[in-house]
């Protein structure tokens, strides 16, 4: 009975449940409560990119839930040295993406940004990335040879080194040479090693880049800087700037090489070398010229032989010419650094001994520069091995074929430096005559006995030329019958040659036998000019020396067209100054080729390829090209733009390969 009651106690609470919910009453039921509001978060839409090249860009996304204000994104970015590139916008709304840009330069190959993404509503919520920047320091890995000329403050400045760049912006060591006016006031001649720590280098897409050099605490010289312009993995232009911690008011320029290894090697045999500065013993300008044979034999310091030697001085517009010459060179260093003693055995020269620091490029080229400590002078320049072609040159015959020259020395009139310009082609004819002539020349002439003018001469010429001492492969030459006042300018050329198709350098001088003398003298280097049709297309690195008052060096690259061309250039402490141009396709001569008139501009108007009048308005100034085949030549200004003292401009240029195409090509080489 007690189970039966227990069951019918159990339905009837039941029955009454169901009729609680049949007559829509809610006054015992228990609602669940509402979930919790979720909090505001933000996420990257997609993995933002790891790293990204100068001159390219990279696109992030991010994206905010459950903001009810729809507030967006906050952007921020921030690295190490403060110069971190640029986001297209501060804020976004969510979803929306935002590019970041990076730096154009970058103080050696990389750099580390962060980038962070925060809700605008509540910054507490956010995400971070970061990113690495690289340049195209890989375009540049190897042991090079740098040296540039110029002038600090209206003082010589020179510089030659060998630096080991290591692929990724780091100069790793070096060694260098550098003649200077220094930072206590006095001339010095420094030669030390380069200290990796602050040195640096950085090449952009476009080619051009920076070099930084320390050389140590202890030297006089300050921290040193250079403009470059790449044309490939072998060889560089470059250009000194200023440097707030190093030299002031610098202006040089010249090249780097690339170093190889078969060139390290003791010098033998002999060499054709041209060099350029101030002589402080005779106050003034000097040239110096010649050719010295190193023997073959096995002691070091090796002799230079004074019956296979010779030299020409150039002071002042007196030449002493066909100086026997002797000394010695040691064996190079770990960093292809010879120590070469040059006699110069004439006791009524200013400077009758020389001791220079050889930094050798390969087997055939070294760059030269005088080290005396005690200040005896300034000067720099090139050497080119003769090779097999040493005492060889015989007669005549051996100086024949079209040559392309340039030169670029000091007028004595002006008192300025690379205040002389010329550019040109000449034929040696094997004969002892100099055919087909055509140059461009600016300086100060001498019009009359106290009068100086302004001259310009383009045109053509003819000349003599007759070998020097035999087998030495100097060949001295007269030019006549430029159209100049009073028929006065009649150059004189000294070429020293390294061989069959290849350079010649050059000493020139003013003729002092002249009616009314032109003082200068100059030095550089004639080239084989290739046969047949001669193009100007593409791409060219360049630099040239610009004088108009003040001495203007830079690097930088144009872009040639059918008839017109662009740039950018890179002037002492002066960037990306652009500038235009137009090229003729008709020649400078009926009976010359590759020769083509053009015309510069330059819309920045204060420093660099410009000619500015005293207003510092830009203005165009005209130039001859001439080319020596179609992947290299010179420009020489023709019009001596006027200022408060003449501008004259000179300058070289070759192809270049940018720096993604010759990275292309070496990681494809690579996955052959």
């Amino acid at each position: 009975m007690a189970t039966s009651r227990w069951t019918l106690l159990v339905a009837v609470a039941l029955m009454l449940a169901f009729a609680g919910c049949n007559s829509g009453s809610t006054a015992n039921v228990m609602n669940p409560p509402p979930p919790p509001q979720q909090g505001i978060s933000i996420v990257f839409q997609s993995t933002p990119p790891s790293s990204v090249v100068v001159g390219t860009t990279a696109s992030l996304t991010a994206a905010v839930t459950n903001d009810s204000t729809n507030a967006g994104v906050d952007w921020s970015l921030t690295c190490a040295n403060g110069n971190c590139g640029s986001l297209s916008a501060p804020h976004t709304s969510t979803g929306q993406p935002v590019t970041y840009t990076p730096p154009s330069t970058l103080a050696g190959n990389t750099l580390i940004v962060n980038i962070g993404a925060f809700a605008t509503a509540d910054h507490s919520q956010n995400v971070l990335t970061s990113i690495n920047v690289t340049a195209f320091g890989s375009n540049l890995i190897g042991t090079y040879v740098l040296e540039v000329q110029g002038y600090e403050n209206g003082s010589p400045y020179q510089v030659v080194a060998t630096i080991v760049l290591d692929g990724n912006g780091n100069v790793t060591s070096g060694e260098q040479t550098v003649n200077l006016v220094d930072l206590n006031g006095s001339f010095n001649s420094y030669s030390g090693n380069i200290v990796a720590s602050g040195s640096s280098y950085f090449i952009g897409p476009d080619g051009r880049g920076t070099l930084n050099i320390n050389p140590g605490a202890s030297s006089p010289i300050g921290q040193e800087t250079f403009a470059l312009a790449y044309l490939s993995n072998s060889r560089v232009l470059i250009a000194a700037t200023p440097n707030p911690s190093g030299p002031s008011g610098v202006s040089a320029n010249g090249s780097m090489d690339l170093q190889t290894s078969a060139g390290i090697a003791t010098l033998a045999g002999g060499y054709a070398f041209v060099m350029g500065g101030t002589d402080f013993n005779g106050a003034g300008p000097v040239g110096i010229g010649g050719v010295f044979n190193v023997d073959n034999q096995p002691n070091n310091p090796k002799n230079i032989s004074g019956s296979g030697s010779i030299a020409d001085e150039d002071v002042f517009e007196t030449l002493n010419g066909r100086i026997p010459t002797s000394g010695s060179v040691s064996a190079p260093d770990q960093f292809g650094v010879v120590t070469v003693a040059l006699a110069l055995n004439n006791p009524s020269l200013s400077t009758p001994s020389v001791s220079l620091r050889g930094y050798i490029v390969d087997a055939t080229h070294i760059k030269l520069i005088e080290d005396d400590q005690s200040g005896v002078g300034s000067i720099a320049g090139l050497a080119i091995g003769q090779g097999s072609s040493t005492g060889s040159f015989l007669t005549d015959a051996a100086f024949s074929g079209t040559y392309v020259f340039s030169l670029l020395g000091v007028d004595f009139a002006s008192g300025l430096p690379d205040t002389f310009t010329a550019a040109g082609v000449v034929t040696p004819d094997g004969a002892g005559s100099l055919t087909n002539g055509y140059a461009d020349s600016a300086f100060q002439s001498l019009v009359s006995p106290i009068t100086f003018g302004l001259t310009a001469i383009s045109g053509t010429f003819d000349g003599v030329y007759a070998l020097g001492p035999v087998g030495t492969g100097r060949f001295g030459s007269s030019l006549a019958h430029f159209p100049s006042p009073n028929g006065a300018y009649h150059p004189q050329l000294i070429f020293y040659l390294t061989g069959s198709n290849s350079p010649a350098l050059i000493l020139a001088s003013g003729n002092p036998n002249a009616t009314y003398p032109f003082p200068f003298y100059a030095t550089g280097i004639a080239y084989p000019q290739a046969t047949g049709p001669l193009t100007l297309s593409g791409t060219y690195g360049l630099y040239f020396s610009q004088q108009n008052g003040s001495e203007y060096d830079g690097t930088g690259l144009m872009n040639v067209g059918t008839s017109s061309f662009s740039g950018a250039l890179d002037v002492g402490s002066n960037t990306d100054q652009a500038f235009t141009g137009m090229v003729s396709s008709q020649s400078c001569s009926s009976t010359v080729n590759g020769c083509f008139p053009a015309s510069f501009a330059n819309g920045m108007g204060s420093t660099g390829l410009q000619g500015a009048n005293l207003n510092n308005s830009s203005l165009a100034f005209t130039s001859d090209i001439y080319m020596i085949d179609s992947t290299q030549g010179f420009f020489v200004e023709n019009d001596l733009v006027q200022q408060s003292t003449p501008q004259v401009s000179l300058g070289y240029f070759s192809v270049a390969t940018m720096p993604q195409q010759a990275a292309a090509a070496a990681r494809k080489g690579r996955h052959k």
